[in-house]
Protein backbone atom coordinates (compact mmCIF):
# COMPACT_ATOMS: atom_id res chain seq x y z
CA UNK A 1 0.00 0.00 0.00
CA UNK A 2 1.43 3.25 -1.04
CA UNK A 3 2.18 6.30 1.44
CA UNK A 4 -0.43 8.44 0.00
CA UNK A 5 -3.12 5.43 0.10
CA UNK A 6 -1.90 5.06 3.71
CA UNK A 7 -2.53 9.06 4.64
CA UNK A 8 -6.28 8.41 2.86
CA UNK A 9 -7.38 5.18 5.25
CA UNK A 10 -5.53 6.95 8.36
CA UNK A 11 -7.56 10.19 7.49
CA UNK A 12 -10.81 8.47 6.97
CA UNK A 13 -10.94 6.85 10.13
CA UNK A 14 -10.33 9.65 12.25
CA UNK A 15 -12.48 11.85 10.27
CA UNK A 16 -15.21 8.53 11.16
CA UNK A 17 -13.81 8.61 14.78
CA UNK A 18 -13.68 12.09 15.16
CA UNK A 19 -17.54 12.28 13.73
CA UNK A 20 -18.76 9.72 15.90
CA UNK A 21 -17.51 11.64 19.07
CA UNK A 22 -19.31 14.61 18.07
CA UNK A 23 -22.38 12.67 17.26
CA UNK A 24 -22.41 11.11 20.60
CA UNK A 25 -21.69 14.58 22.45
CA UNK A 26 -24.90 15.84 20.30
CA UNK A 27 -27.20 13.06 21.42
CA UNK A 28 -26.12 12.93 24.98
CA UNK A 29 -25.48 16.72 25.77
CA UNK A 30 -26.90 18.92 22.92
CA UNK A 31 -29.85 17.32 21.43
CA UNK A 32 -33.01 19.46 22.52
CA UNK A 33 -35.26 16.44 24.11
CA UNK A 34 -38.77 15.96 22.54
CA UNK A 35 -41.48 18.28 23.07
CA UNK A 36 -44.62 20.36 22.17
CA UNK A 37 -42.96 22.73 20.22
CA UNK A 38 -40.41 21.28 18.12
CA UNK A 39 -42.60 21.07 15.12
CA UNK A 40 -42.08 17.02 15.05
CA UNK A 41 -44.40 14.09 15.90
CA UNK A 42 -42.46 12.63 18.67
CA UNK A 43 -42.89 11.37 22.53
CA UNK A 44 -46.46 9.78 21.90
CA UNK A 45 -47.95 13.13 20.79
CA UNK A 46 -51.30 12.15 17.52
CA UNK A 47 -50.35 14.75 15.58
CA UNK A 48 -47.45 17.63 15.37
CA UNK A 49 -47.25 19.40 18.52
CA UNK A 50 -51.00 18.05 19.76
CA UNK A 51 -52.58 15.32 21.48
CA UNK A 52 -51.21 12.54 23.62
CA UNK A 53 -48.55 14.22 26.33
CA UNK A 54 -49.38 17.87 24.88
CA UNK A 55 -52.16 20.17 25.71
CA UNK A 56 -52.93 21.49 22.23
CA UNK A 57 -55.82 19.68 20.58
CA UNK A 58 -55.52 17.89 17.41
CA UNK A 59 -57.73 19.82 14.59
CA UNK A 60 -58.62 17.45 11.64
CA UNK A 61 -58.02 19.02 8.25
CA UNK A 62 -61.51 18.65 6.88
CA UNK A 63 -63.32 20.81 10.28
CA UNK A 64 -65.80 22.69 9.34
CA UNK A 65 -65.91 26.34 10.63
CA UNK A 66 -68.53 27.94 12.15
CA UNK A 67 -70.68 29.66 9.80
CA UNK A 68 -74.04 31.62 9.19
CA UNK A 69 -76.97 29.34 8.44
CA UNK A 70 -78.67 31.50 5.70
CA UNK A 71 -78.11 35.39 5.24
CA UNK A 72 -78.65 37.91 8.59
CA UNK A 73 -81.87 39.46 8.71
CA UNK A 74 -82.23 43.21 9.63
CA UNK A 75 -85.86 44.32 11.07
CA UNK A 76 -86.96 47.40 11.19
CA UNK A 77 -88.97 47.85 14.60
CA UNK A 78 -88.58 51.50 14.85
CA UNK A 79 -87.58 54.72 13.04
CA UNK A 80 -83.77 54.88 13.74
CA UNK A 81 -83.14 51.46 15.01
CA UNK A 82 -82.87 47.84 13.66
CA UNK A 83 -82.83 44.53 14.61
CA UNK A 84 -80.07 41.81 13.84
CA UNK A 85 -81.23 38.24 13.53
CA UNK A 86 -78.55 35.21 12.58
CA UNK A 87 -78.28 31.54 12.60
CA UNK A 88 -74.83 30.10 13.25
CA UNK A 89 -73.94 26.60 12.89
CA UNK A 90 -71.19 24.41 14.29
CA UNK A 91 -71.69 21.07 11.91
CA UNK A 92 -68.71 19.01 13.82
CA UNK A 93 -70.39 15.94 15.09
CA UNK A 94 -67.20 15.62 17.15
CA UNK A 95 -65.58 19.20 18.15
CA UNK A 96 -67.63 22.08 19.93
CA UNK A 97 -66.12 25.75 19.84
CA UNK A 98 -65.92 26.40 23.72
CA UNK A 99 -65.76 30.38 21.87
CA UNK A 100 -65.56 32.41 18.58
CA UNK A 101 -65.65 36.20 17.69
CA UNK A 102 -67.65 37.18 15.38
CA UNK A 103 -69.04 40.98 13.79
CA UNK A 104 -71.96 42.30 12.32
CA UNK A 105 -71.72 44.84 9.83
CA UNK A 106 -75.02 46.85 8.42
CA UNK A 107 -74.94 48.64 5.20
CA UNK A 108 -76.36 51.71 3.88
CA UNK A 109 -79.29 52.37 1.34
CA UNK A 110 -76.14 52.02 -1.38
CA UNK A 111 -75.37 48.80 -0.07
CA UNK A 112 -71.77 49.39 0.67
CA UNK A 113 -71.40 52.27 3.01
CA UNK A 114 -71.26 50.77 6.84
CA UNK A 115 -73.95 52.48 9.16
CA UNK A 116 -73.09 50.40 12.41
CA UNK A 117 -70.24 47.39 13.02
CA UNK A 118 -71.81 44.86 15.90
CA UNK A 119 -69.01 43.36 17.48
CA UNK A 120 -69.40 40.12 19.57
CA UNK A 121 -68.40 36.51 21.50
CA UNK A 122 -70.22 33.47 21.41
CA UNK A 123 -69.98 29.61 21.72
CA UNK A 124 -71.10 26.43 20.13
CA UNK A 125 -71.99 22.96 21.19
CA UNK A 126 -71.20 20.64 18.88
CA UNK A 127 -73.48 19.88 15.90
CA UNK A 128 -75.51 23.30 17.33
CA UNK A 129 -77.67 25.60 16.08
CA UNK A 130 -78.26 28.80 17.15
CA UNK A 131 -79.36 32.25 16.84
CA UNK A 132 -77.19 35.44 17.57
CA UNK A 133 -79.78 38.84 17.98
CA UNK A 134 -78.98 42.05 18.71
CA UNK A 135 -82.14 43.82 19.36
CA UNK A 136 -82.90 47.84 18.39
CA UNK A 137 -79.80 49.03 18.15
CA UNK A 138 -79.57 52.38 17.11
CA UNK A 139 -78.56 53.53 13.53
CA UNK A 140 -77.31 56.49 11.20
CA UNK A 141 -79.89 55.59 8.31
CA UNK A 142 -81.92 52.77 6.90
CA UNK A 143 -80.41 49.68 6.37
CA UNK A 144 -80.33 47.99 3.28
CA UNK A 145 -78.58 44.48 4.05
CA UNK A 146 -75.73 43.03 6.65
CA UNK A 147 -73.60 40.44 6.59
CA UNK A 148 -71.35 38.49 9.56
CA UNK A 149 -67.37 37.34 9.49
CA UNK A 150 -66.85 34.87 11.95
CA UNK A 151 -62.94 33.86 13.08
CA UNK A 152 -60.79 33.06 16.15
CA UNK A 153 -62.42 30.04 17.16
CA UNK A 154 -61.71 27.95 19.45
CA UNK A 155 -61.88 24.05 18.87
CA UNK A 156 -63.01 22.09 22.02
CA UNK A 157 -63.37 17.84 21.71
CA UNK A 158 -66.92 17.44 22.10
CA UNK A 159 -66.69 15.15 25.36
CA UNK A 160 -64.85 17.92 26.68
CA UNK A 161 -67.17 20.55 26.34
CA UNK A 162 -70.47 18.49 27.08
CA UNK A 163 -73.89 18.54 25.59
CA UNK A 164 -76.21 21.34 24.93
CA UNK A 165 -78.18 22.16 27.78
CA UNK A 166 -81.63 20.97 28.19
CA UNK A 167 -84.48 23.75 28.93
CA UNK A 168 -88.20 23.72 28.49
CA UNK A 169 -90.80 26.93 28.47
CA UNK A 170 -94.07 27.10 30.51
CA UNK A 171 -96.91 29.39 30.63
CA UNK A 172 -96.26 31.88 28.22
CA UNK A 173 -97.88 34.82 27.59
CA UNK A 174 -97.94 37.95 26.06
CA UNK A 175 -99.14 41.49 26.68
CA UNK A 176 -99.45 44.60 24.75
CA UNK A 177 -98.62 47.58 27.15
CA UNK A 178 -99.43 51.39 26.28
CA UNK A 179 -96.35 52.85 24.80
CA UNK A 180 -96.25 50.34 21.78
CA UNK A 181 -94.30 47.27 23.30
CA UNK A 182 -95.40 43.81 22.84
CA UNK A 183 -93.99 41.82 26.06
CA UNK A 184 -93.94 38.03 26.66
CA UNK A 185 -93.42 36.73 29.67
CA UNK A 186 -93.54 33.04 30.86
CA UNK A 187 -91.04 30.43 33.19
CA UNK A 188 -88.30 28.42 32.26
CA UNK A 189 -87.53 25.30 33.98
CA UNK A 190 -83.70 24.08 33.86
CA UNK A 191 -83.78 20.20 32.61
CA UNK A 192 -80.42 19.50 32.81
CA UNK A 193 -77.74 18.29 35.58
CA UNK A 194 -75.93 21.64 35.80
CA UNK A 195 -76.25 25.31 37.12
CA UNK A 196 -75.61 27.28 34.29
CA UNK A 197 -74.23 31.01 35.01
CA UNK A 198 -75.39 33.84 32.40
CA UNK A 199 -78.63 32.12 30.58
CA UNK A 200 -79.56 33.91 27.31
CA UNK A 201 -83.37 33.91 26.71
CA UNK A 202 -84.04 34.49 23.48
CA UNK A 203 -87.74 35.32 21.65
CA UNK A 204 -88.05 35.31 17.55
CA UNK A 205 -91.48 37.17 16.31
CA UNK A 206 -93.04 35.67 13.36
CA UNK A 207 -96.09 36.67 11.60
CA UNK A 208 -98.55 34.62 10.35
CA UNK A 209 -97.17 33.27 7.69
CA UNK A 210 -94.24 32.08 10.26
CA UNK A 211 -92.24 34.16 8.89
CA UNK A 212 -89.72 36.06 11.59
CA UNK A 213 -90.18 39.55 11.80
CA UNK A 214 -88.54 40.87 14.91
CA UNK A 215 -86.62 39.50 18.45
CA UNK A 216 -85.43 40.13 21.30
CA UNK A 217 -83.80 38.65 24.53
CA UNK A 218 -83.30 38.84 27.72
CA UNK A 219 -80.44 37.39 30.79
CA UNK A 220 -81.07 35.91 33.83
CA UNK A 221 -77.98 35.35 36.43
CA UNK A 222 -78.50 31.82 37.13
CA UNK A 223 -80.49 28.96 37.49
CA UNK A 224 -80.47 25.38 39.23
CA UNK A 225 -81.25 22.24 37.75
CA UNK A 226 -84.71 21.10 37.85
CA UNK A 227 -85.52 25.01 39.04
CA UNK A 228 -88.25 27.15 37.16
CA UNK A 229 -87.78 30.98 36.54
CA UNK A 230 -89.77 33.40 35.34
CA UNK A 231 -88.66 35.96 32.30
CA UNK A 232 -89.96 38.64 30.47
CA UNK A 233 -89.17 39.77 26.87
CA UNK A 234 -89.91 43.15 25.44
CA UNK A 235 -90.25 44.77 22.04
CA UNK A 236 -91.71 47.05 20.05
CA UNK A 237 -95.58 45.79 18.80
CA UNK A 238 -95.06 44.47 14.80
CA UNK A 239 -97.79 44.45 11.72
CA UNK A 240 -99.32 40.85 11.37
CA UNK A 241 -97.92 39.26 14.69
CA UNK A 242 -99.03 36.14 15.46
CA UNK A 243 -97.85 35.98 19.26
CA UNK A 244 -98.74 31.79 19.14
CA UNK A 245 -96.20 31.38 16.03
CA UNK A 246 -92.67 33.24 18.71
CA UNK A 247 -89.90 30.57 19.08
CA UNK A 248 -88.23 30.65 22.06
CA UNK A 249 -84.37 29.79 22.48
CA UNK A 250 -82.35 29.66 25.57
CA UNK A 251 -78.06 29.20 25.66
CA UNK A 252 -76.05 28.61 28.40
CA UNK A 253 -72.63 27.83 28.37
CA UNK A 254 -71.11 24.37 30.90
CA UNK A 255 -68.71 25.86 33.37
Amino acid sequence: MSRRVKQFVYGLLYIIVFGGILTGIYFLYLKPAPSCFDNTQNEGEQGVDCGGPCAKICIPADIQSVSALGAVQVFSPLTGHATVLVQVENANANFGASSFDYTVTLYGPDGSSTVATLPGLSFAYADETKYIVFPNVSVSSPVSRADIAISDIQWVPANQMGFIPQFSFTNLEDTASGNGYVTVTGNITDRDVASFNKVLVMAIFKNTAGTPIGASQTELDSIAPGTTQDFSISYPALPNENISATEFKAYAERE
